[in-house]
């Protein structure tokens, strides 16, 4: 189950193990204050806006949308998408809290440091910066949404939306790139091993939808 899962979603986890491996030596060799810093120095007022927009896809109340979808087309794929999204966001706001509740953000780490370049209107945090709780739940929620489907692209862009959401941490100051590294990891960890968990069997409760009731209602 585990094999064919992993080759059922190649057309992200592909790009997605590449760009883990390229960011190793990266996050070796270089350390998070230089990076961020160095990450920092690009930006736009297009690409202020943009990632200020997109990192809202990370945030709880957003997983309605898409739950909601798709519980019109099955209880599985609803429940599955749940439990995945919050185990994995409810276990790193444990790692937060509980072993690296002392790790500050960059806009507190550089307070005295050096300037950052911050976007209008766009509250910063201080504390609890590891690991990224928008990169884990952005990488679990399209990860799933990825194994739920067919199609190749939109398989990829999946990947992208998730790869967005997550840079957009960084890009906001709001996280260390280390911090959505491992976030990611986290996000799509959980989303592999609830797949393989929801999709090994055919409980006939998954098939319900909210649809169902009206289709009876429609036969009666």
């Amino acid at each position: 189950m585990l094999y064919k899962t992993l080759k059922n979603n190649t057309f992200f986890l592909i790009p997605y193990m590449t760009v883990l491996l390229i960011l190793v030596p990266v996050l070796l060799q270089y350390s998070k204050p230089d990076i961020h810093l160095w990450i920092n120095r690009y930006h736009s007022g297009f690409f202020d806006w943009f990632f200020s927009v997109i990192t809202f896809l990370g945030d709880g109340l957003f997983i309605i949308i898409p739950a909601i979808i798709l519980l019109l087309f099955s209880l599985r794929h609803f429940t599955y998408l749940l439990v995945a999204y919050f185990s994995t966001g409810l276990f790193t706001q444990l790692l937060k809290r509980v072993f690296f509740g002392d790790v500050a953000r960059p806009s507190r780490y550089f307070a005295d440091i050096a300037p950052l370049h911050l976007v209008d209107g766009v509250k910063m945090l201080g504390g609890r910066s590891f690991p990224s709780g928008h990169a884990t739940s952005a990488f679990a929620l399209f990860l799933c949404i990825a194994c739920i489907t067919d199609n190749r692209y939109i398989k990829l862009t999946c990947f992208v939306m998730a790869c967005l959401v997550a840079f957009s941490r960084v890009y906001l100051s709001q996280h260390f790139l280390i911090d959505i590294y491992f976030g990611s990891i986290i996000g799509c960890t959980g989303a592999l091993a609830f797949y393989i968990v929801f999709y090994r069997n055919n409980r006939r409760w998954h098939a319900w939808t909210l649809q169902k009731p009206f289709k009876n209602d429609e036969r009666t």
